[in-house]
């Protein structure tokens, strides 16, 4: 399953549980019903939160990566944390949105530390690390190039008024290496192994 010269699309990312895939699905398939055609949207299952996206790398650099992410993970304050989904948004605004997304709530601060940790323990292994700023969001979509200026100010506007359910927290308790396998379909994601989180104390 990789691609040419042995190597993988892969990103560090954390999963979410099926209930918060289902509340998105849901709110996905009640926009599309109301949304102009244009948007290439994401599969439930393939919904993540993305930590640090590394694209394509070579195959050897599977297990140093799932090792960086073991050590990682165990040292992380705090280690388990609480998420849930908050509100719906776009980038990069509503006038002329591209990515339609889901925001999430919860304990930031521990968010953005491990985001951080994982940023500056992988650049050790030769990936440079992240310029812009950690924004974390749940990508449900994105417009394509050809939508029309009218339809995108629809997509904005009707996305704007939507609103998500309501989302139980959930406990964050691992990490996962992700490969990404590019289809005419889209997407499709497989977990190459997962970093767990220590447990809260």
């Amino acid at each position: 399953m990789t691609s040419g010269n042995g190597q993988v699309r892969v990103f560090v990312a954390l999963d979410l549980p099926q209930d918060a895939k289902d509340l998105l699905n849901e709110t996905m398939l009640q926009l599309q019903a109301g949304l102009p055609n244009g948007i290439r949207w994401v599969r439930p299952d393939g919904i993540h939160l993305t930590l640090k996206f590394l694209g394509d790398v070579d195959a050897g650099m599977v297990e140093p990566l799932l090792e960086t992410m073991g050590r990682v993970a165990t040292l992380a304050e705090p280690s388990c944390f609480d998420m849930q989904l908050t509100r719906l948004g776009m980038f990069p605004n509503a006038r002329e949105p591209r990515v339609l997304w889901a925001g999430v709530g919860g304990d930031m601060a521990a968010l953005a530390r491990l985001q951080q940790s994982v940023d500056e323990a992988i650049s050790g292994l030769g990936f440079p690390p992240e310029r812009r700023p950690f924004r974390p969001h749940l990508t449900l979509g994105r417009v394509r190039d050809q939508v029309n200026a009218p339809d995108r100010k629809k997509i904005g506007d009707q996305v704007s008024q939507a609103t998500l359910g309501e989302s139980p927290p959930w406990t964050v308790r691992e990490m996962h290496l992700i490969q990404s396998n590019l289809t005419p379909a889209g997407a499709i994601y497989s977990s190459l192994g997962v970093a767990p989180l220590a447990p809260s104390h």
